[in-house]
């Protein structure tokens, strides 16, 4: 019941355009990531004011030189788009595709991350193209690589985070175009071997200097952060580990895979999430544990806890816990009403007695199952595909909160 996408009419001439200059067998390559996920990218690479078209493709019936991943530069002339540069490519598999200037060139370059077909390999490569040419200008391996804003002239750079193995040492790199068109290597190396990258994001310092948080896989299990600027200092730039400038280090980050770092606040700086047990569940097996997520900020040369909360990652969600509720406040699941349930903790310890709720968050599917709740005193929060998010506050409790503080206090993820 599937069908193959289907070439637009500009896709239809650009693919017989390069039919006409490679010949039949061509088989088109996708970006497999990034804002590129097209074999067609149409962008301006020359600064003309004209788009060019870069086409990635395979020759199926042919081999050795002549095969293999390739790359072609196609533009328009009287208005027919015409074959202007054909090269051949790195790898099997195209990873990523970024266009981007780089340094205080107005050029823009062409970025690509390439991996072999076992993916046991990746390399990237940054090409320029001028004069109907497209000259490869630097090549390296990757785990992981981006464009940002991170050297303190604010220059768009080329970052790299590398080696992922056990037997190599991990680090990170930023390359710099300088105005002889050569690149400026800055590499910091990583203390920890990791084996993988899961996010790189950026944070912005009380300076606007920019701020790398990078989380990395310890194992298959875990992840932890490390964070790194690159500064002046006296006459060169070089790598700052953020952490170990307040005395910390990534291995006090270290939480389960699936906790990234994100700006929960928005007010453009990443918190560090962590966890820990809610009250009561300290005691409990593994796999009936719930545990609160704290977000920890980095300011100036102190990190702090910014917020406790019950973070739902399968739902989408997280609950900011006010300060009245530190460590007074417990969670349970309650499985008959397929609700989440935040009860007063300090009454069943200090008594014994039944925990009164304090609030109800329910999550309905349909229209029918929304309906009812609203009507038996449920509130509608927020409204995602098909999922209604519900909250009944129960009142009359000294924890008890108001709507708004808890519509306040709700962050839904995108």
């Amino acid at each position: 019941m599937l069908t193959p996408p289907k070439l637009s009419g500009e896709q239809e001439q650009i693919y017989q355009a390069l039919e006409d200059a490679a010949g039949t067998g061509i088989r088109l390559k996708y970006p497999k990531s990034g804002s590129y996920l097209s074999a067609f990218i149409i962008a301006d690479i020359d600064a003309d004011d004209s788009d060019e078209a870069i086409v990635f493709y395979e020759k199926s019936n042919m081999t050795g030189t002549d095969g293999g991943l390739r790359i072609n530069i196609l533009d328009k002339i009287n208005f027919r788009w015409q074959s202007i540069c054909d090269r051949s490519a790195e790898g099997s598999e195209i990873e990523k595709v970024i266009i981007s200037r780089l340094g205080g060139s107005d050029k823009m370059n062409l970025i690509v991350g390439y991996s072999t077909a076992n993916q046991s390999e990746k390399y990237l490569s940054v090409y320029a193209y001028e004069n109907h040419y497209l000259e490869q200008t630097l090549t390296h391996s990757y785990a992981l690589f981006d464009v940002a804003q991170v050297d303190p002239q604010q220059h768009p750079d080329l970052i790299v985070l590398g080696a992922v193995s056990i037997s190599e040492q991990a680090y990170a790199a930023v390359y710099c175009l300088e105005e002889d068109h050569n690149y400026h290597e800055y590499k910091y190396w990583f203390t920890d071997n990791y084996t993988d990258y899961h996010q790189l994001i950026y944070g912005k310092l009380p300076d606007q200097q920019t701020a790398l948080y990078i989380d990395a896989a310890t194992g298959t299990a875990n992840i932890q952060t490390e964070i790194l600027c690159l500064e002046e200092s006296g006459q060169k730039l070089q790598f700052v580990n953020l952490l170990q400038r307040c005395g910390k280090s990534a291995e006090e980050t270290v939480r389960r895979a699936g906790l990234s770092c994100m700006d929960i606040d928005r007010d453009g700086v990443p918190e560090i999430p962590v966890q820990t047990m809610f009250p009561g569940y300290e005691t409990v097996a593994e796999p009936e544990q719930i545990r609160r997520t704290d977000w920890l900020m980095m300011q100036e040369n102190f990190i702090f806890t910014e917020y406790f909360s019950y973070y739902n990652a399968n739902d989408g969600y997280v609950f900011l816990l006010p300060e009245t509720w530190q460590g007074n406040v417990t969670i349970r699941k309650d499985t008959t009403e397929n609700e989440i349930q935040f009860c007063d903790y300090r009454q069943s310890e200090q008594t014994g007695e039944e925990m009164p709720v304090l609030l109800r968050i329910y999550i309905a599917y349909d229209e029918a199952d929304r309906e009812d709740h609203l009507g038996s005193g449920y509130v509608l929060l927020h409204t995602k595909g098909s999922a209604s998010y519900l909250i009944k506050p129960e009142s009359g409790e000294e924890l008890s909160l108001t709507l708004g503080e808890i519509f306040l206090n709700f962050k839904f993820l995108d």
